[in-house]
């Protein structure tokens, strides 16, 4: 028994410190909402295909988005445009 206590290795696990991430909440400067947020595009193209029915009804089939323009990131309860924002995430 005593040889066996001799001879007998520990092992230890030793875990290297990792990194959480941490996001921040996006608050509005001006009213600090941080619930509310949207979007605005400008100069987009929109593209519907459709295919006519035998009754003749048009049934969207395909949609297809193009954009041109910047996209505005804005504040949904007083509007301020928070692009700045945008650039976080």
């Amino acid at each position: 028994m005593e040889e066996r206590a001799k001879n007998s290795a520990y092992r230890i696990k030793v875990r290297k410190p990792f990194k959480v991430p941490v996001f921040e909440k996006v608050v509005c400067p001006y009213c600090k909402n941080q619930d509310e947020f949207y979007e605005v595009v400008e100069n987009v193209a929109l593209y519907v295909h459709y295919l006519q029915t035998e009754d003749g009804r048009l049934e969207p089939i395909e949609e297809e988005l193009e954009l041109y323009g910047p996209t505005k990131f804005y504040c949904g309860k007083c509007h301020a445009d928070l692009t700045f924002f945008r650039k976080k995430f």
